[in-house]
């Protein structure tokens, strides 16, 4: 099942890069140089107070350059977030209160990746590149899996008894997770028929989501996470096919697409240069002097980083002006901006709402069941924020 990725308790996994070390001292040149060759993904960006877990129990905070590697976990704190790429161009941001483990990160001899990110909690955005149809993208909960092949979206586990997985283009496969049946081999299911109907049941509830569809999965994890196959419970084989939901008018929101649309990414001879910038290769230890340099460079590309996601965001705000997304009813608006205005024009008769999109000037961009109206402030009597909350409906 190569278009499948955990959406419970774990997210996307999403690409690799080849090179680069860690900020921690190498032990010597040729555990430097083995360390090189597996496969690991960079930071990119990060704002607000975050760290990384490092598989041999070392911590870093989550800046710039930073590598992550198999078996690393990565943590935000409030208003914080963290954007993570990897060697194919794909990268996720995990947003503030996120927990993300690099449960896998392998590249076989073939060059075909396996990539598995669990999300612990929280939530987590992504630009996926279309793959090889040999690699294995995946994004993992503790109940839950979600396969992708070129596409973007959002996996969020902030809530602990459900998982949601919205697309915002491309498709995403979500089904159930079955911990017991991962640790299975072909042969030991084949030999079981009570497995061979849960594999059979869990084949046939998946969900496929395409541009602007979500599903949410709603699973016990003491019945689905469990990892015995002699513990597993019979009436698992009725309840998969219970546990997704494709949700109906409840896609990406504005905000979330805004996110997803600001994660800028770095070309591969900037990415070599910024985990170089972490360590000398020969003593594993940076001196004074190399160490303000490397700070200088790392500054010049946070600068560039910065302009190009400002850039991204520009470009998304104009084109919710220029090309405003086909939402016909008040439902839709606040289904997407999340919140709704009411506006009172000069008369006190005339009502208008709608999301207030813009300001340009003295004129207020709103985007109405009939489209985008243009308001001059002049006319306005009145503005009743948050009129109408997503939490309403």
């Amino acid at each position: 099942m190569n278009k499948i990725i955990s959406v419970a308790s774990a997210v996307l996994m999403v690409g690799l890069l080849t090179s680069g070390a860690c900020k921690k001292p190498a032990e010597n040149a040729d555990s430097a140089n083995a360390k090189q060759s597996q496969p690991s993904a960079i930071v990119v960006f990060s704002v607000g107070e975050a760290k990384i877990q490092h598989a041999d129990l070392t911590e870093d905070k989550a800046s710039l350059g930073t590598v992550l590697k198999e078996g690393d976990k990565v943590e935000t704190k409030a208003k914080a977030k963290v954007d993570i790429q990897f060697s194919d161009g794909s990268a996720v941001r995990l947003a503030e209160k996120s927990s993300l483990e690099f449960s896998a990160l392998a590249l076989n001899t073939q060059g075909n990746t396996d990539t598995r990110l669990s999300l612990v909690s929280g939530k987590v955005f992504a630009k996926v590149n279309k793959a090889s149809k040999d690699d294995q993208f995946s994004v993992v909960t503790p109940t839950a899996i979600a396969g992708v092949r070129g596409t973007s979206f959002v996996v969020d586990r902030t809530k602990n008894d459900r998982s949601v997985v919205k697309v915002l283009e491309g498709s995403v496969a979500v089904s159930p997770r079955v911990r017991a049946l991962e640790g299975a081999t072909a042969e030991e299911i084949s030999a079981n028929a009570e497995l061979q109907k849960i594999k059979e049941s869990l084949d046939k509830a998946e969900v496929i989501l395409e541009k602007d569809e979500s599903s949410i999965v709603k699973a016990p994890d003491k019945k689905f996470g469990e990892k015995e196959l002699t513990k597993l419970d019979a009436s698992l084989e009725r309840d998969i096919p219970k546990a997704v939901t494709k949700l109906t008018g409840a896609g990406v929101s504005k905000t979330e697409e805004e996110e997803i649309r600001t994660i800028v990414t770095l070309d591969k001879d900037t990415t070599d240069k910024l985990a170089k910038l972490n360590i000398d290769p020969k003593s594993g230890k940076v001196d004074e002097a190399t160490n303000a340099a490397n700070e200088a460079e790392r500054k010049k590309i946070e600068e560039e980083l910065a302009k190009r996601q400002a850039d991204e965001l520009k470009r998304f705000k104009n084109v919710l002006v220029s090309a405003p997304k086909n939402l016909k009813t008040n439902k839709d608006l606040v289904n997407y901006y999340e919140k709704l205005e009411k506006i009172v024009l000069a008369d006190g008769k005339t009502t208008i709402i709608g999301a207030i999109v813009d300001q340009q000037g003295s004129t207020m961009i709103v985007h109405t069941e009939d489209g985008i109206k243009k308001i001059n402030q002049d006319d306005v009597k009145e503005v009743i924020y948050d009129f109408q909350t997503k939490s309403e409906n």
